[in-house]
Parts: C-alpha cells; structure tokens; sequence
C-alpha cells in the first residue's frame, strides 16, 4: 500500500489534484537538512579532497571501466555543494524551510504535501516573493536554500541577479545609544557581530606600540588573526579593555551590548576601507613598502596553507552593473589588489579580492 495520496483542491477556480504523505513536508525538510549538517568541517579543504577523488575517479576509464560506472562512482562523493557547514546557515535555511511550507499551507489548505509535489511550485514561491520587492540577496538566499534541501540546480530557475555593489538606504537609521560602544568597537577591529559578542580580553594581544593581533573563530569555526596597526586603535582598545576589568568581566562588551540591532556591518565595511587607505598610502608614500605588503600576504597564504592564485600586480576592475552603481555614488572603479588583498586577509578574513572590494570597500 503506498504511503502517499492524491486529493483535489480547487485552486484558481480550478480543480487540481495534488500528492500528500504521512508526515507534515516541514518535518520531511528540517530532517532533510538536519542531515546536511557538517558543522566542524572547512568547506575549503573538502573541496579540494572532492577534487582529488573526482580526478581519480575519472583516470579509471583507462584501467577499463564505463562511463556509466564512472558517474555512478562520482555520484557517490559526498559533494560539498550539498552540505551546510555554519550554524547560521544551518538556521537561515531553516527559516526558508518554515516560510515555503507556511506559503504552501495556505495555497493548498495541507500541511502534508510530499517533496515531490512541493518542489513544482518552488519557481512560484519565488515570484510571489519578488512581486512584494524583496531584495535580491533574500530572494537568491531563499532559492539556494530550497534548491540544496530539494537538490535542483539554481540556475534552472529565474531569479533576479545578485551584484555585488548594493546601493542601500542609510545603515545608520538602526543605531542606538546602548550600542555605541559595540559601533565603535566594530569599527576600530572589523569584527562580524557574533566575533564581537564572544570576543574576550584574552583574544586581544598587543605586539607593540601600534600593532595589535585579535584572535577569534570565525565563520565554519575558523581561527582567524586580525592585524590592526595604529595608535588610535591601540590606545582604543587598552581604553575598552581597562573598563572590562573594571567591571569584572572577561569579555570586552556586555550582553546587551553585543545584541543590539545597530549597523555592525556597515562598520566592517568602514574598517575594512580605512584600512585600505591606509595601506594604499603607506605604499605611495614609501614604494618599498608593496614588497613588504606582498610578503605578508604571500606569508599568510602559507600559514593557512593555501595557494595565492591571484595577479597582485593587476588592478582590480569594476565592470558592468558595479562599475556604473559605484559611480553613481562616487565611488572608484579600479582598486589596488595589494592593498585590497592586505585587507581581505588581515581584517576580514577573506581569501580573495573580489568579495572585499564588491562587498566592502564599494558601500
């Protein structure tokens, strides 16, 4: 006896016969995606171990094996691209999870509509969601999020594209008087909000005078080093850190403090352009420093263990969409990649230029 059923609803004014199963389709999809977790694990060095079993996988068509039983080997890897490796993209997809079956529920007055039946109308969920002006990134996000728990291919379905220059209202509409320390604090180190909530005194070491190192976990539990230089963040953070011991605690900000709803990001990107400057200037200043930058990232690259693919001595370019919105707020379209390389490694703990400059240094 089959564990699904057919009903008919009326729809539109028209009668449509739909699949329904056991078990509510939320519950099938939280557990779907509950077993895509692979929290601990970093998504960089299972793409590369991926790609090591993919290329030997595919040299055994020379010891006599079939193209059908190559594929059906390489269907059997566990593929990065099917695994959630934050908690917080773990929750987010939750969310969509949650937001598609509410959309459902109501169309087709069911909780219990099957995976099979659900993932006919995930174009349409999309639609409904653009028509109320949702913002590309949320639409984009919403869709990658069904197509890994349903395991469809995002570009078989229509949605708006992603730039990476977003010309947004003003951030600071959000700020607050309890979260004046956390802006600040957020400026000075270009930690992300949850770095900043679990940052302790303890993560904070001075080098020198004007060179400080903050050690945190990052996204996918990675151990990042942020490298601040300056007297004023030094002096800043010694300021903040005296108040902490004051009140005896561990940790640089308070509860309340590291919840509030303020702009946070906006104060990344902010540290992240200072910092871009700042390099820029030290380089045209003294043109014996560019070395010395590229050194250290070329070092960096080999502390994480990971190859610098990039041409530092080819100017990053905006082009297309980015080009033009970054001029319509006046913003440059050719960037240092020295500098903005310094950047994405030392401040934002990225390992590549276009996310910092598109993402950061372009707001």
């Amino acid at each position: 006896m089959s564990k699904f059923k057919r009903i008919k609803r009326i729809i539109d004014g028209k009668i449509i016969e739909i699949e329904i199963g056991h078990n509510t389709l939320q519950y099938v999809l939280t557990k779907r995606l509950t077993g895509m977790r692979f929290f601990g694990t970093k998504k960089h060095k299972l793409k590369i171990k991926n790609s090591i079993k993919r290329a030997r996988i595919k040299n055994l068509k020379d010891k006599g094996f079939s193209d059908e039983e190559i594929e059906k080997f390489l269907d059997e890897i566990v593929i990065y691209k099917w695994r959630i490796f934050t908690e917080s993209s773990f929750n987010r997809y939750i969310k969509v999870i949650k937001q598609f079956c509410k959309y459902l529920k109501a169309k087709f007055q069911t909780s219990h509509l099957t995976m099979f039946e659900a993932e006919k109308y995930i174009q349409e969920y999309i639609d409904v969601r653009e028509a109320r002006g949702l913002s590309a990134d949320t639409l984009n996000t919403d869709l990658s999020a069904l197509c890994k728990i349903f395991g469809q291919k995002i570009s078989d379905y229509r949605h708006p594209p992603r730039h990476g220059v977003h010309l947004k209202n003003d951030p600071t509409k959000y700020n607050t008087e309890t979260g004046e320390t956390t802006r600040d604090v957020g400026l000075t180190t270009g930690l992300r909000r949850r770095e900043l909530g679990h940052l302790k005194v303890d993560d904070i070491k001075f080098i020198d005078c004007q060179t400080v190192h903050i050690f945190s976990i990052g996204k996918g539990g990675k151990h990042n080093r942020t490298v601040l230089k300056g007297i004023v963040a030094v002096s800043k953070l010694k300021e903040y850190i005296r108040e902490a011991e004051e009140k005896g605690s561990d940790f640089l900000l308070t509860k309340a403090e590291a919840r509030v709803p303020d702009a946070l990001h906006y104060c990344r990107a902010i540290c992240a352009q200072n910092t871009y400057y700042a390099v820029l200037q030290d380089m045209e200043n003294d043109p014996a420093k560019r070395a010395e930058y590229i050194q250290k990232i070329k070092d960096e690259f080999k502390r994480y263990g990971r190859k610098l693919k990039e041409n530092l001595d080819k100017p990053y370019r905006l082009r297309g969409y980015n080009r033009e919105a970054a001029l319509s707020i006046g913003k440059p379209i050719v960037y240092d990649r020295v500098a903005a390389m310094y950047v994405s490694l030392f401040i934002l703990q990225h390992f590549r230029t276009n996310a910092t400059i598109l993402h950061y240094l372009v707001k």
